[in-house]
């Protein structure tokens, strides 16, 4: 499956979701799968755009 094309808007969605899960790390908290959901959302979102046409 090939990676599609984020607007600048869902980059800084996954950045964010990044950082949180970063936090959560220091925080020793390490099995973080909502965090992997919502990129895979945002990843989804943008596939499904690009798939009709947007």
């Amino acid at each position: 499956m090939s990676e599609p094309k984020l607007t600048f808007w869902e980059k800084a969605a996954i950045v964010r979701l990044e950082v949180r899960g970063a936090r959560r790390t220091i925080a020793n908290i390490q099995d973080q799968p909502d965090i992997d959901r919502g990129i895979e959302r945002i990843k989804e979102r943008a596939r499904k755009r690009e798939a009709n046409g947007k």
